[in-house]
């Protein structure tokens, strides 16, 4: 599972970070439900391929929606390149929980693009590859650690 390396990762890059635990969340709507108090500027993070190339980690708003030909222009792609994954192919391929997915390049083949509504949230909540687990980190932290590009993604 990918938790371990995302815990080393944020533990490397010297940022404060804080992890909370709680009870198994896979969507949004559950996360309102079960974490209220975890919900606070949380980030959603959605996973992409670019054909035969590159996986993406797409980040936005919790409650907002990937644009996906913004996407691929943040990419420098076709819309036609980009294909969105099954949970269990996320979970089979890249070992994030389905409900943990974060913007963290836990391969080499990763890239990250964060929404620019994010970009100055402050402290913000995200996936920590597991879903019963969540990661509290100020934005400007966590797109450094991710290696991110900031670009107009939502609809």
């Amino acid at each position: 599972m990918v938790y371990n390396s995302i815990i080393q990762l944020l533990e490397q890059s010297g940022a404060a970070f804080q992890v909370h635990a709680h009870p198994s969340v896979t969507t949004i709507e559950e996360a309102h439900r079960k974490v209220p108090h975890l919900t606070r500027n949380l980030l959603k993070t959605v996973v992409f391929k670019i054909k035969d190339a590159n996986w993406i980690l797409a980040t936005v708003n919790g409650n907002d929606h990937i644009h996906y030909k913004k996407l691929a222009d943040a990419l420098d792609v076709k819309r036609t390149q980009l294909r969105s994954i099954a949970p269990d192919q996320v979970e089979s391929e890249l070992g994030f929980d389905v409900g943990g997915v974060g913007p963290f390049p836990v391969r080499k083949d990763i890239r990250v693009v964060f929404d620019t509504s994010v970009a100055q949230l402050g402290r913000v909540f995200c996936g920590s590859g597991n879903n019963t687990h969540t990661v509290e980190i100020e934005i400007t932290d966590l797109i450094e650690i991710a290696n991110g590009r900031v670009y107009p993604i939502s609809k």
